[in-house]
C-alpha cells in the first residue's frame, strides 16, 4: 500500500483472517464465432462457468503477497481468453509502469530486468504488490499473448488524484478502461478491502472502497474475496520497511470454500460485502520479486 491509511487497511485484512497453439473455432455464449487459439489454461475452475460471460466485470480480492492469487488471476483469464472474449487482466501496478509493461509483453525472451528496474519493483517498502508471483503472472500472460489468445494487461493504480482518495481514483481509472474496451471481460486483481462492494469500516461508517465506487458505473459486477486454508503471506504488518516480511495465516478464511481452487457465489452472512469467494487452499508467501540492493529479479 502507498498510504499510512492503506497500510492500516492492510494490516485490518489480515486479521480478517509454454503454451502450444493451434487454431480451432469454439462457440461462446453469445453465439459468434472464435478463432482464438486454443492453449492449456489447465483445469477448468468448477464455479467459473457463472462468471466467464461476455463482457464480465470481475473483481478478485486477495491478501497481498502469496504465491495463489496471481495464479488463480491468470488462470482464470487465460479460460475467458481461449474461450474467445478479449480480456482484460487489471493489476494494483502503478499506472507509471504501464509503458514498462507494454514493452515486455511485446519483447522476447529476457527483458525481466528492464521490466523491473523501476521504483515500483525495488522500492524498500515491498508490501507484496511487486512479489515474485506478479512477475511470473506478467511472464505467464506474455506467453499466453504470444500464443494468440487475446489478451491485455493493464495497471490501475493511480493514486490519490484531484482530491480524490486512492479507491476512487482506481475506481475511476478502471471505469476509463472500461469505456475503451466495453464489450471485454475484465478480471481485477486488488487487495481485498477495495474489492469491498459495500459503504463503510467498523472506523469509519463513510468510508467507500473502490469497487463500491465502481457500482455506480458498472452495476453487474462480481466481487469475490480470497477463501484459504492458513499458510503465509509476505505482507507490511507495520508502517515501516523491517514490518515487510512472511507473515503467518493462522486461521483459515472461508475454510468451507477453501480447499480446491474454485469459484462459489453466495451473499449471505456477515461477510456479504462480496458476491462470493474463490478458493486457493493454503497459502504460500511469495517475497519481493526483486532484491532492493541489485535490483536483479529473484531467482
Amino acid at each position: 500500500m502507498t498510504t499510512v491509511t492503506l497500510r492500516h487497511l492492510l494490516v485490518a485484512a489480515a486479521l480478517l483472517g509454454g503454451c502450444t497453439s493451434t487454431q480451432s473455432a469454439v462457440q461462446t455464449p453469445d453465439t459468434t464465432v472464435s478463432t482464438a487459439p486454443k492453449v492449456d489454461c489447465g483445469p477448468a475452475i468448477p464455479g467459473m462457468e457463472a462468471l466467464l460471460k461476455p463482457a464480465a466485470f470481475i473483481v478478485l480480492g486477495e491478501m497481498h503477497g502469496t504465491q495463489e492469487a496471481p495464479a488463480f488471476t491468470t488462470q482464470l483469464a487465460c479460460h475467458a481468453a481461449s474461450a474467445g472474449q478479449p480480456v482484460r487482466v487489471e493489476f494494483e501496478i502503478a499506472v507509471e509502469e504501464q509503458p514498462r509493461i507494454d514493452a515486455f509483453l511485446a519483447s522476447g525472451d529476457g527483458a525481466l530486468q528492464l521490466l523491473t528496474a523501476s521504483e515500483f519493483w525495488t522500492r524498500s517498502f515491498q508490501d507484496g504488490r511487486s512479489s515474485k508471483a506478479m512477475l511470473q503472472a506478467l511472464v505467464r500472460l506474455r506467453e499466453l499473448k504470444r500464443a494468440g489468445l487475446p489478451l491485455e494487461v493493464r495497471a490501475f493504480d493511480v493514486g490519490a488524484v484531484g482530491g480524490k482518495d486512492r479507491d476512487a481514483s482506481m475506481a475511476e481509472k478502471l471505469v476509463q478502461e472500461r469505456a475503451q474496451a466495453p464489450r471485454d471481460t475484465f478480471v481485477v486483481l486488488v487487495g481485498n478491502l477495495h474489492a469491498r462492494r459495500d459503504k463503510g469500516a467498523p472506523w469509519d461508517p463513510n468510508l467507500r472502497f473502490m469497487t463500491n465506487h465502481l457500482l455506480e458505473a458498472e452495476p453487474g459486477l462480481v466481487a469475490l474475496d480470497m477463501a484459504y486454508l492458513g499458510g503465509s503471506i509476505w505482507a507490511c504488518m507495520g508502517q515501516t520497511d523491517d514490518a515487510c516480511k512472511v507473515h503467518p495465516l493462522k486461521k483459515p478464511r472461508y475454510e468451507e470454500h477453501a480447499a480446491t481452487p474454485r469459484i462459489v457465489l453466495q451473499k449471505d452472512g456477515p461477510e456479504d460485502a462480496y458476491d462470493g469467494v474463490y478458493g486457493v487452499g493454503t497459502a504460500n508467501a511469495s517475497p519481493p520479486a526483486v532484491q532492493a540492493a541489485s535490483a536483479q529479479p529473484t531467482p
